[in-house]
């Protein structure tokens, strides 16, 4: 499927827009799944939009970008507050979960829009950042978010017994 050109339009999710989100999640968990199937579970459409309408009625932070008049992406953050501790300072911060664009949207602002989104909210509750992590296999996302300011902090490491 291709889209036409338009202009993206956002707005916030509610639980009655579950579904959608679980759509859009579904190339995001395929990439994930495909990556690292000991990792990441199959798609479940039904369990992610129960998960999905969870979040949206509590302190979940969901986005959709329309473009052309369809779903195109969405975003899924939550505020996340760190006490300052004896090795770390305080911090306030908006925690970008997830952001899935539908493969034929990409390209197209939708990613960014959702992205400036999220950093409006943030800005305007005193936040004092955006965080995100991406798995080390996503080279197009790590691209991306260089592109848009994001510098990587921290590498995890993991070792499977």
């Amino acid at each position: 499927m291709t889209i036409p050109e338009a202009a993206v339009r956002l707005r916030r999710a509610t639980a009655a827009d579950a579904a959608v989100v679980a759509a859009l999640n579904e190339p995001v968990q395929h990439l994930h799944r495909d990556a690292a199937p000991g990792r990441f579970a199959p798609h479940d459409p039904a369990a992610v939009a129960g998960f999905f309408a969870t979040q949206v009625a509590g302190d979940g932070l969901v986005w959709i970008a329309d473009l052309a008049g369809r779903p195109a992406g969405y975003l899924y953050a939550v505020e996340v507050h760190r006490a300052a501790g004896p090795f770390t300072a305080d911090e306030h911060v908006l925690f970008v979960h997830h952001l899935g664009v539908d493969p034929a949207a990409r390209r197209r602002g939708v990613g960014s829009a959702l992205l400036a989104a999220a950093e409006d909210h943030a800005r305007a509750h005193r936040l004092s950042g955006l965080r995100l992590d991406s798995w080390l296999f996503n080279d197009g996302a790590h691209a991306f978010f260089r592109g848009l300011g994001f510098e990587p902090v921290r590498t995890r490491f993991a070792r499977d017994l």
